[in-house]
């Protein structure tokens, strides 16, 4: 737990003062969503599963003991607290914005962290609640980015089904996803992007899934 604590508060405190010397990725996260509907057609909340890259992976568990059956249930569980307890201040990297307006977001759920013996990769999955459903329409769509603002982190969608929608799903929800063309971000990108304090940088690389629902109430 304590590679895992370190791994995490280096990346965050870069969030800090993003600049050009750290505008590349650190660590590759392979991600999939899914979109929790309640019973009157309205989402509710946004599962998230990250599949860490091999090297951060091996970080993460550097000197914990694993057995025949893989690492255990107690240290896995202890990564997760951390790795929560740390996102939590930055929204557990997740924008929610319905009509154009944000949507505020929770306590992270269900956390669980899980390792692949086979692929040597660390996969942390937990589920954002929205503190008030939102019912996406043509002319009110949720559109929800994840993202790491300081870009040290690269958080990109697996190819094969990266979205779900789960439960009451209203008849004709669909979800479309949009991923910028890095060469092009990096030719466009404003010199506040690497400057300001305040920089979003990795929002301008991030994809953005858009849901829509022809009969949504």
């Amino acid at each position: 737990m304590r590679a895992c604590t370190t791994a995490f508060l280096a990346v965050i405190l870069l969030f800090a003062a993003p600049t050009s010397s750290r505008a590349h990725p650190h660590v590759w996260i392979d991600m999939r969503t899914e979109m929790h509907f309640d019973p009157e057609g309205r989402l509710t909340a946004i599962g998230v599963a990250w599949t860490f890259d091999e090297f951060y992976s091996a970080f993460a568990v550097e000197g914990a003991e694993k057995g025949e059956d893989g690492y255990d249930e107690e240290l896995l569980a202890g990564l997760t607290d951390v790795n929560l307890e740390n996102l939590a201040e930055w929204n557990y990297f997740t924008e929610v914005v319905s009509g154009g307006a944000p949507v505020t977001t929770g306590k992270a759920e269900n956390g669980k962290s899980t390792w692949d013996d086979e692929t040597g990769r660390l996969t942390l999955s937990f589920v954002v609640p929205l503190e008030t459903p939102q019912a996406p329409s043509a002319a009110t769509p949720v559109k929800i980015r994840v993202y790491d603002p300081s870009y040290y982190i690269s958080i990109d969608y697996l190819k094969d089904d990266p979205i779900l929608m789960t439960g009451d799903v209203p008849a004709g929800c669909k979800v479309k996803t949009e991923t910028p063309n890095v060469e092009n971000v990096w030719t466009t990108l404003p010199e506040s992007a690497f400057t300001s304090s305040s920089s979003q940088l990795g929002a301008y690389f991030a994809p953005v899934a858009t849901v829509t629902c022809a009969s949504a109430t």
